[in-house]
């Protein structure tokens, strides 16, 4: 037999991973609601997409007019659509493209719709969002944000949403289940009180001290914070 089979065999297995993201058959060409072709996007980034079987899961990366990828995520279709906001890196160019790919790691090349865009500029911050590593220690992710007053409030809320597709990726993971409720936040002399969903206190006991450093890190990143007490459903989270 002459030639390498292995072009093929990843041929076949992309059109049938398509295939089995709807129940329907392969996945429909999905349409952007927003952005507008050429349209300027501030950050984040809102994307939305429809013409998609529920349940589908779509990859969702932006790229500069130079072909670097500034972030990788995923979202899932509801109703047949799906929609997402996106915090990215800082672009080298003032436009760009969103891409819709497939979320596969070894077949994400495969795109089913691309759109341009132009990117505002807005002031922005850059914070570190600890999720843990493949050893399970936190480790700091950074991402690009709108500068704010309120910038702990939005680190927490970041990471809440949990890694990217891509960092997940490459082994990045959190403790924190994806929607997690933050309650509430107060900083005061020096000391954080972060109140998060009752959830989280059913979690195993090492989960909950993970969680809980987590969310100790990503505060004490901040100059005003040299202490961070978390509680889930009104009690420690952890020891």
């Amino acid at each position: 037999m002459t030639g390498e089979p292995w072009p093929w065999v990843l041929a076949l297995g992309a059109v049938l991973l398509v295939a089995l993201l709807s129940p329907q058959g392969p996945l429909p060409h999905p349409k952007f609601v927003t952005p507008a072709p050429g349209a300027e996007v501030g950050l984040p980034a809102r994307v939305v997409l429809q013409g998609l079987p529920d349940g589908a899961h779509v990859g969702l990366r932006i790229l500069d007019s130079y072909g670097r990828v500034l972030v990788e995520d995923e979202a899932a279709a509801k109703d047949g659509r799906a929609e997402t906001e996106l915090y990215y890196d800082l672009p080298a160019s003032p436009q760009g493209r969103v891409e819709v790919f497939l979320p596969v790691v070894g077949l994400d090349h495969i795109v089913f719709a691309s759109q341009t865009v132009h990117f505002a500029a807005v002031p922005y911050s850059w914070v570190k969002i600890y999720f843990l590593d493949p050893k399970g220690e936190p480790f700091p992710l950074i991402r690009r944000v709108p500068r704010t007053s309120a910038v702990a409030t939005q680190a927490l809320k970041l990471l809440l949403s949990g890694p990217t597709w891509r960092e997940r990726a490459r082994g990045y993971w959190s403790a924190l289940p994806q929607g997690t409720e933050l309650s509430e936040i107060s900083i005061s002399g020096g000391v954080a009180e972060v109140r998060l969903g009752r959830e989280l206190s059913e979690l195993a006991p090492e989960l909950r001290a993970l969680a809980a450093r987590q969310v100790e890190a990503t505060l004490r990143q901040f100059p005003t914070v040299s202490e961070v007490r978390v509680y889930a459903g009104g009690k420690p989270l952890s020891p």
